[in-house]
C-alpha cells in the first residue's frame, strides 16, 4: 500500500512549484495537495489530487485579523478531518500562510511534519511552524532564522529536458525573465542598455523578453524600430528551453528562478525585487553569488552604463575571460528527506 503525503503550500508559485517539483518523484495516487483557492488552475493542470484549505493573513487590522482568525479555525477543522480521513505518513509545508492549519492539525495528530524553505530569509510561517516540525530542509546554507538542526537540501526542481538552441540564427541571446507576472521596471532598463550598445553589436543580439500585458506592444514596437532579432511574451510556457538557449539572463531573484538558472550554469545579472518580504530577494542573491558566476545590481542605484559593460564583456568577450570554478555546498536532497522519514 502507498503510503500517502500531504504536500501543504501557499497561495504562490513561489511556494507551489517546489512542491510539484519533490511530489513528481512519488506516484499521483498517494500525493494529495492542500492550498488555497490561487492555485487550483495550476494543479488542475498538473492532475494532482488537491484540496481546498482555508486560511487567512494576520493583520494590523483588528476587524481583518478576526475575519482571520475564523479562517484559519475553518482550514484547521478541515485538515483535521482530511488526515482523519486519509492518514498521511508524512505532512509537508513549503510554507505561506495557508500552511498553518494544516500542519497544527497534523502535530495534534502526531504526524510526521516537514517544513521547506525556499528562500534565504525563513519566512514568518515557517519560523512559526519550525517549532512544531520533526525536521527542517532549507534551500541555502546560511538561511536567516533556521535552526541550526535544518538539514540544506537546496531547491527542488523538475526533471529539466530542455532543448538548446531554439533559435537557429546564431545570435548572442539576452533573456529577460521578471517573475511571475514580469517587471515593468525591466523594459526601462533593457531600453537604456540596448540604446546605448554600438549599432553593429545590436545586429548581433537576440533579445527574449518577459514582460507584463500593458508593456506588450510598447516592447514589441521598441525592438521593431531598432531591427533588433526578439521575443516578447508576457508568460513562457517553456521557460527552461528559453533559459538553457540564452547566452546571459537578467532575472529578478525568487528562489525557483535562481535554482532553474544555477542548474544550466548561467552567467546572470540579477536584480532583486527592493519589497520583497524581509528582503529575501536580496539575500537569496547574497547567497547565490556565493556558489555561482553573477552579478547583483540594486534597483535603486542601477548604473546603466555598468549594466552595458557587463553585458558586452559576458557576451562578445566571453572567450577571453576564465570562468571562476566555486565550490558547491553539500546538499541532501529533499526527496531523500522524505524517503527517510517515510520509512
Amino acid at each position: 500500500m502507498n503510503k500517502v503525503i500531504f504536500f501543504v503550500a501557499g497561495g504562490t508559485g513561489g511556494h507551489l512549484f517546489p512542491a510539484i517539483a519533490v511530489a513528481k518523484s512519488f506516484k499521483k495516487s498517494q500525493s494529495h495537495f492542500l492550498v488555497d483557492k490561487r492555485t487550483e488552475k495550476i494543479l488542475l493542470d498538473n492532475d494532482y489530487k488537491y484540496h481546498i484549505i482555508s486560511s487567512g493573513k494576520l493583520d494590523k487590522n483588528i476587524f481583518k485579523v478576526l475575519i482571520s482568525f475564523f479562517k484559519i479555525f475553518y482550514g484547521f477543522i478541515h485538515s483535521f478531518y482530511l488526515i482523519t480521513k486519509f492518514k498521511p505518513s508524512l505532512v509537508i509545508g513549503f510554507g505561506g500562510y495557508t500552511s498553518i492549519p494544516t500542519l497544527l492539525a497534523a502535530k495534534i495528530l502526531n504526524k510526521r511534519i516537514l517544513i521547506h524553505e525556499q528562500n534565504s530569509v525563513m519566512g514568518k510561517t515557517n519560523r512559526f511552524l519550525s517549532k512544531i516540525s520533526t525536521k527542517i530542509a532549507i534551500t541555502y546554507k546560511n538561511t536567516i532564522y533556521a535552526d541550526k538542526s535544518a538539514i540544506v537540501s537546496g531547491m527542488p526542481i523538475r526533471n529539466l529536458k530542455a532543448k538548446k538552441d531554439i533559435y537557429k540564427d546564431h545570435k548572442k541571446i539576452i533573456l529577460i525573465i521578471g517573475g511571475s507576472q514580469g517587471a515593468k521596471v525591466f523594459s526601462e532598463i533593457i531600453k537604456n542598455i540596448i540604446l546605448r550598445l554600438d549599432k553593429s553589436l545590436l545586429k548581433k543580439i537576440f533579445v527574449v523578453h518577459q514582460v507584463r500585458e500593458e508593456d506588450l506592444k510598447s516592447m514589441k514596437n521598441f525592438y521593431q524600430n531598432l531591427n533588433i532579432a526578439f521575443k516578447v511574451e508576457k508568460f513562457f510556457k517553456n521557460i527552461y528551453d528559453e533559459i538553457n538557449s540564452s547566452d546571459i539572463v537578467i532575472s529578478r531573484c525568487g528562489a525557483s528562478s535562481l535554482a532553474e538558472i544555477e542548474y544550466f550554469q548561467k552567467f546572470c545579472i540579477l536584480i532583486p525585487l527592493p519589497t520583497s518580504a524581509n528582503n529575501h530577494q536580496y539575500y537569496n542573491a547574497v547567497e547565490f553569488k556565493k556558489t555561482n558566476n553573477c552579478e547583483i545590481i540594486s534597483q535603486s542605484n542601477i548604473n546603466n552604463d555598468k549594466l552595458v559593460k557587463i553585458i558586452k564583456s559576458n557576451l562578445f568577450e566571453k572567450k577571453n575571460k576564465k570562468i571562476k570554478q566555486i565550490r558547491k555546498t553539500k546538499k541532501m536532497s529533499l526527496v531523500n528527506i522524505i524517503n527517510d522519514m517515510l520509512q
